[in-house]
């Protein structure tokens, strides 16, 4: 937790420390709603804490992928990071194709869905990304987001579906699809 604490980029209005601790929170929710095992769930919340360390802002994801994956070497050095940085390696945007594994799942599910739609305070999030990326920062706009690009969980499709019912003021909605 120090490491997380002395992020370098602890600051940017999106991709700071903030960020880290929301998609952590989230994914201890998603692991637990799809059925982690206990391995697969640590390594989905070291990933989730070290996903956009030192984030670099660079428009290429795979420079600020980069910059995470050298963190996590650094500082989790002593366990396996095998597996912690082949999920931090799911969340690079554009996503490659193919489906993901489960830790990438819930780990990107964690980082899209809370970040920008789910989380309670998610419109601060949206204000960041309009200040880091110009990327519109409305409700609406990340529910668009959100419906182009799917869920990655059965359980993250479910909670999206759930929020835009609320939004609509609906008991139902069909389900978002996931992928």
């Amino acid at each position: 937790m120090a490491a997380v604490g002395n992020n370098p980029s602890r600051d940017p209005p999106y991709h700071g420390t903030a960020h880290l601790y929301v998609v952590t929170l989230a994914a201890m929710e998603l692991a637990a709603a799809e059925r982690l095992t206990t391995a697969e769930t640590d390594t989905a919340l070291l990933a989730a804490l070290f996903h956009d360390y030192d984030y670099a802002e660079d428009p290429d994801d795979t420079v600020n992928i980069a910059q995470a994956v050298d963190a996590v070497r650094f500082h989790l050095g002593f366990l396996d990071t095998a597996p912690i940085i082949a999920a931090i390696e799911g969340t690079c945007f554009p996503y490659v194709p193919g489906e993901p594994d489960r830790i990438q799942a819930v780990l990107r599910d964690a980082d899209v869905l809370y970040s920008t739609l789910l989380f309670p305070d998610a419109q601060q999030f949206r204000s960041g990304l309009l200040i880091e990326r110009g990327a519109p920062a409305t409700e609406q706009d990340a529910i668009a987001f959100i419906l182009g690009h799917g869920a990655q969980t059965s359980s993250g499709a479910s909670a999206v579906t759930r929020h835009i019912a609320g939004v609509a003021g609906r008991s139902e909605l069909p389900d978002l699809p996931f992928y």
